[in-house]
């Protein structure tokens, strides 16, 4: 035994020695293996496999939501040399008899570096006062979203509260453990008032197109020409609801100033103003009816009533039903009216 001992512990030192300036076998830094690489080489490898890492950006989560700045921004950066130095002092740490004998046995010891990272504390610091801003919130009512133009069903969401100091330290917690992201913790939910609604079928009034949209749900059915109140006698904007509905109506007469010529009544016929239909709203005296005065279509001409074709606002009232929404929005994008309060009268 001293015999081949003594005959193996030479060339054991020799191949020991033969070994220093690389890394040993199973040596990876920040996963990038570098085993049997010199420094130089190591580093080189390094940087140009990281460079991906070292660039990503770091993101603050909540609820899915994700507030995100760019490394340099931050002044994040990957401190490379210090995870070549770590590893290969490391790597080398083992007494060398130890060394000698894993060498003999080819079981070199493994290893991986974690990530380490320098960044400016004064720009994380900065960047998570901002994002403050986005993660607290108060709580949002699920709600029906016409003011595109279109029909958007907005969820509803919790309200949130969170700490900064704790923000900021979990930050700094992950950028030390060579993360890019972190979930913010929070102090306090607040659930909203209206989890969820349920929306059937409504109609969309657009005054600047001049168009009446029939929605089941986001799901467009019809669409139709309208004409709408003048400047003098303007439609409401607002979300109203249909309280009447009439087949071959009669019309009576108000006494607005335009009617003053006209009779106290008209009944069903083709001079009566409101045609074959008409549905009466909760707000202003408005009516969607038909008329016979097609040339107004697709105009500004009414008194403030919504008049459709008498086909378009006979096939409309057969989708219709007494509480169905009505929204009468100004234009597209500039609605008038705020979609996620609930209506004065509601």
């Amino acid at each position: 035994m001293l015999v081949l001992l003594a005959g193996f512990l030479p060339f054991g030192l020799a191949s020991d020695a033969s070994a220093f300036g690389r890394f040993p076998s199973q040596v990876s830094i920040g996963g990038v293996n570098v085993s049997k690489l010199t420094r130089q080489e190591a580093l080189a490898k390094c940087r140009a496999r990281l460079s991906g890492l070292a660039a990503r950006p770091f993101s603050l989560t909540t609820d899915g939501e994700v507030i995100s700045n760019t490394a340099a921004e931050l002044g994040l950066e990957l401190d490379i040399e210090k995870m070549i130095d770590e590893g290969y002092r490391t790597a080398w740490s083992p007494s060398i008899i130890e060394r000698m004998i894993r060498r003999f046995l080819r079981r070199p010891r493994a290893l991986n570096v974690p990530v380490y990272v320098r960044y400016d504390e004064a720009k994380v610091r900065s960047f998570v006062q901002n994002a403050m801003v986005l993660i607290d919130c108060k709580p949002r009512n699920a709600y029906l979203d016409v003011s595109s133009g279109s029909a958007h069903m907005v969820s509803a969401k919790d309200g949130r509260q969170a700490d900064l100091d704790q923000v900021l330290a979990a930050a700094n917690q992950a950028l030390n453990e060579g993360k890019r992201s972190v979930e913010v913790p929070l102090v306090k939910r607040t659930p909203p008032e209206v989890p969820q609604i349920n929306v059937g079928k409504f109609i969309l009034v657009n005054l600047d197109t001049h168009t009446l949209s029939l929605y089941d749900k986001e799901t467009l059915l019809a669409k139709y020409p309208v004409a709408t109140g003048s400047k003098q006698w303007p439609t409401c904007i607002g979300q109203w609801a249909i309280v009447k509905m009439e087949k071959n109506p009669t019309w009576y007469n108000r006494g607005s100033t335009w009617a003053e010529n006209m009779p106290a009544s008209l009944p069903p016929g083709p001079n009566n103003p409101l045609g074959t239909r008409a549905m009466t709203l909760n707000g202003g005296g408005v009516l969607i009816h038909g008329t016979n005065d097609t040339g107004s279509i697709g105009s500004s001409a009414s008194h403030g009533c919504i008049r459709m074709y008498i086909s378009n606002v006979e096939a409309l009232y057969e989708q219709c039903r007494i509480g169905m929404p009505v929204y009468i929005i100004k234009k597209s994008g500039e609605p008038g009216f705020d979609c996620s309060r609930k209506p004065f009268w509601q």
